[in-house]
């Protein structure tokens, strides 16, 4: 860490380096706890993770167009930190959610907040710009005047680092993060008219206000931004300080389409300000930046706890050594150059949500509008997008990330507790945006619980499951009489499964902590999705009040349904699997459907078979293990992975909704998937890799070998679970949480391995 040589008293240093370790002391309890290490396993062999990471994937189209915004994975390429509060990266002019195209080559900013892979507008709040020259034109109405095109030969992106060469100014942009702060480097020509913008009004979703400050004395620049989160209606503002190590010699403001040359404030939703410096002797300019949802006071405290000062190559390290931290709880060998980066890619696309919301000194605006404390030692987490999540991605962070996963959970309780009562089914900032469908969030706690990360208030969890529903879920009186939504409602069928799932999820919860009466009420709950099932066409359908099946209906439409049809909701009940499979005729027919239904494994939402791009099909592929027909299952994940994830901006089937796409990816190289919601185990698959380790709780370890794995290779010839040969296709939780090596023998024919009747889950 570089010092500037202040003449300080010897009391007055000791004072500061005082002030000093005891923030950074406090900060270090922020950070995402992955489970133990044990020394055995400590360097997770010799293998940096962080090597096989990249962030372009996912940034380009992944397939035909299915109506999902951006028709990819929607990620971003810059710089963030494993759930860190800060996502700095490029946006470039297509105007997509995860604010990057991989098609495009002009960049129009580097705003300091991002969602990776989500389906509709959100953050991308106060970008910055680097520019040589007088600002006369204002960025709110002219802001193309400011852009730059550029090449991606110039490109760096790693975990937690970003590089760019911009061709208008020939001006080179470096980002890189802490947990709670950000810093640029910008490389400029020599010149005297050196120009940094900072467009406070210029996040992804119009502004309803906007402020700036500059501080030439402190050659700093702070503001806020308010904005509405994605795919709702509420609003939040992100304050934000940046400090430089330039001093100033020009400053000016803007105000919609008014330049003020001299301003030092701006007050309105198109506010921005820019600052001018000379860059002849000096050329790199370096900029931190301090981000909070409280104040600005917190955001500036922010960059006092992390990284003072401007060591640019110290905080680089420092992200990229968080990153090998957290990877490292998975450990992968053999296979391709290409697939190990698919997978480490994936992972990393896991770990980059939810995020911190509190500040260095814990402080985070909580549901009631109000500044709350979260206890030392733990997060308070935003972005929590529970629809997705809760169908893979959150069980993968309750086996590597078990601290952090208790403390999401916490996270939707306190929620819960500061808001109306309700358990929030899309959390984002301090508000629940009511995105999609269902109750996932109740799912999320009750996956934690299974997982055995119970570490929050469990009891409150439960009573705000039960007594909130009626905030959180629409319809919830017709459900609660009727046992299903009646076809007059939006979306009526896909609504009812959802609620369906989390029911069942809850009466697993309640089960757990001793609640008989509202476990076997929820479970009888669970149970009304059946009332959708049609035994003469054999699938979910829409239904009327009174009992009639809803007119004209096709499997290939999506009426009734949400970004899917009913082809594949049909198979959405995991729990509930025996009951449909033999409602439908039986293990053979099921296989033939599944089969026929597996004909593309990435159709869209408007045709009768896969649609792998989005969540409703993800547990699909594994429900041939239910049917006691497990070679298939390996044979269509196998087709999966090869087909739908690559080493390319294109490799994600679909928009990666904060992970949860990456997060099967993940299990289904393993060779395991948690199939049901609210319960701690897996179904079998198999592993791609030839080896992988898990870093589990308490320094536990999973070991997972696979015999002969390779791309040809999908199909278990025998397993071993701890030396002892088994064809069971559940494995709980409980086998494997305390350690345990599963050995795989695999092969390029698929055998009789784990057909018997006793085999299946």
């Amino acid at each position: 860490m570089k010092m500037h040589p202040f003449d300080f008293k010897r009391t007055m240093l000791i004072g500061l380096v005082a002030v000093l370790l005891a923030a950074s002391i406090w900060v270090v309890q922020w950070a995402v706890k992955p489970s133990s290490t044990p020394a055995s396993v400590s360097a997770a062999t010799t293998l940096n993770p962080v090597a096989y990471v990249n962030p372009f994937i996912g940034t380009a189209p992944g397939g035909s167009h299915f109506g999902t915004v951006g028709n990819g994975g929607n990620t971003f390429p810059g710089a963030t930190y494993p759930m860190g509060m800060l996502q700095w990266s490029p946006d470039t002019i297509s105007r997509l959610p995860g604010g990057y195209s991989y098609g495009d080559h002009t960049i129009k900013g580097f705003s300091l907040t991002h969602f990776s892979g989500r389906g509709c507008m959100a953050y991308q709040d106060v970008p910055l710009m680097p520019y040589v020259g007088t600002v006369t034109d204002s960025p709110a109405l002219n802001g193309t005047l400011y852009n730059s095109t550029f090449s991606h030969s110039s490109e760096v992106a790693q975990a937690g680092y970003y590089k760019v060469q911009l061709d208008k100014n020939n001006i080179k942009a470096e980002l890189t993060v802490a947990a709670l702060t950000g810093m640029g480097r910008f490389t400029y020509p020599a010149s005297s008219s050196s120009t940094m913008l900072i467009n406070a009004g210029g996040s992804a979703i119009r502004n309803t206000a906007a402020s700036v400050t500059i501080n030439p004395a402190a050659n700093e620049v702070s503001g806020s931004s308010t904005s509405t989160v994605g795919c709702g209606s509420r609003h939040y503002t992100l304050y934000f300080v940046a400090q430089f190590d330039h001093t100033f010699t020009r400053w000016g403001t803007w105000n919609d389409k008014t330049v003020q040359a001299g301003s030092k404030d701006s007050q309105d939703a198109r506010s921005g300000a820019y600052v001018t410096f000379g860059t002849n002797y000096v050329p790199v300019l370096h900029v931190r930046v301090g981000i909070s949802y409280v104040s600005i006071a917190n955001a500036r405290a922010n960059l006092v706890a992390q990284h003072p000062g401007f060591d640019f190559n110290a905080m680089r390290a420092a992200a990229s050594q968080a990153w090998r931290q957290q990877l490292g709880a998975i450990a992968i060998h053999g296979g391709s150059s290409d697939e190990m980066t698919t997978f480490y890619t994936a992972l990393y696309h896991v770990l980059i949500h939810p995020n911190r919301f509190n500040d260095a000194n814990g402080q985070y605006l909580g549901f009631d509008g109000q500044v709350h404390t979260v206890s030392g030692g733990h997060i308070h987490f935003e972005n929590i997008a529970a629809w997705d999540e809760y169908r893979s991605q959150i069980r993968l962070l309750a086996i590597i990330a078990p601290d952090a996963t208790s403390d999401i959970a916490q996270s939707l309780v306190d929620d819960a507790l500061q808001g109306d009562g309700h358990i929030p089914r899309w959390e984002q900032t301090n508000v629940d945006s009511h995105g999609m469908r269902g109750d996932g969030g109740s799912i999320i706690i009750s996956e934690a619980a299974a997982f055995g990360d119970t570490a929050f208030d469990t009891a409150s969890a439960l009573t705000a499951m039960v007594n909130g529903q009626a905030k959180v879920r629409e319809y919830f009186q017709d459900y609660a009489t009727l046992g299903y939504v009646p076809a007059d409602c939006s979306e009526s069928a896909a609504i009812t499964q959802e609620y369906s799932n989390a029911d069942f999820a809850i009466a697993q919860f309640a089960h757990s902590l001793g609640q008989q009466d509202i476990y076997q009420s929820m479970l009888q709950s669970s149970l009304g999705w059946r009332h959708l099932f049609n035994p003469a066409t054999g699938y979910v359908q829409p239904r009327a009040r009174d009992g009639s099946w809803a007119p004209n209906f096709d499997p290939a439409l999506m009426n009734g349904f949400v970004e899917g049809n009913s082809a594949q909701y049909t198979w959405m009940e995991p729990f509930d699997l025996p009951w449909l499979f033999k409602s439908m005729g039986g293990n053979k027919t099921v296989v033939q459907r599944l089969d026929t239904f597996f004909t593309h494994v990435n159709i869209g939402p408007n045709y009768p078979e896969a649609f792998m791009g989005n969540e409703p099909s993800l547990e699909v592929p594994w429900e041939y293990d239910f049917a006691q027909a497990p070679s298939h299952t390996q044979q269509v994940v196998r087709r999966i992975q090869l087909q739908l994830f690559n080493n390319t901006p294109g490799g994600l089937p679909g928009n990666d909704d904060g992970g949860a796409t990456s997060s099967w990816y993940v299990f289904s190289a393993l060779g395991l998937y948690p199939e049901i919601p609210g319960v701690g185990g897996f179904v079998i698959g198999s592993p791609l890799f030839p080896s992988a380790t898990v870093r589990l709780a308490g320094g536990h370890i999973l070991t997972i070998n696979g015999g002969g794995a390779n791309d040809r290779n999908p199909y278990v010839q025998s397993l071993a679970l701890n030396g002892n040969m088994t064809s069971h296709l559940w494995l709980p939780w409980d086998s494997v949480k305390n350690g345990a090596t599963l050995t795989f023998t695999l092969g390029s024919q698929p055998t009789s391995w784990g057909t018997g009747a006793s085999d299946a889950p």
